[in-house]
């Protein structure tokens, strides 16, 4: 189980949704006070900005983990190990288009953080561990029919 390198894409991606988790991704400066409202996962770190909750985007990064976790133990049932890693991505797309959504709905200056680019860093580390299962699956059924 450990030594697939697909386990080890799903360890990268699990990471980069854990620092997402706990980094801000958005930062909106306020014209009366000067000073900037940081943006986590969770809500705003300072005093609260109009818009849509910001809630939603935690629940899309936990859902992520909470899959890419669950995907490293399935690893006997290589068909549903590749359909959850395509429930993992795109529950990281849906966080995108939620975080642009909010970004628009913001009346303020936003300005976009590092830890924005991690749920696509993450996606990118579910595409290639899907694509090391699919190769797993290919190599069992070629076996298969050599019997």
């Amino acid at each position: 189980m450990w030594q697939r390198k697909q386990t080890l894409f799903l360890l990268c991606s699990l990471a980069a949704v854990i620092v997402c988790l706990l980094s801000p991704v958005g930062a909106v400066t306020s014209e009366t006070v000067g000073a900037a409202n940081l943006l986590t996962n969770l809500g705003w770190s300072g005093e609260s900005v109009e818009g849509l909750p910001a809630w939603p985007l935690f629940i899309f990064m936990a859902i992520t983990g909470i899959l890419s976790v669950v995907d490293i133990f399935l690893y006997h049932n290589r068909k549903r190990q590749m359909s959850i890693c395509s429930y993992a991505m795109l529950s990281d797309l849906l966080w995108y288009v939620y975080y642009i959504v909010f970004y628009a709905g913001i009346s303020a200056s936003m300005h976009i953080r590092f830890a924005a680019c991690l749920p696509l860093v993450s996606c990118i580390f579910l595409f290639m561990a899907k694509k090391g299962i699919k190769a797993d699956d290919d190599l069992v059924k070629s076996m298969d029919r050599i019997r």
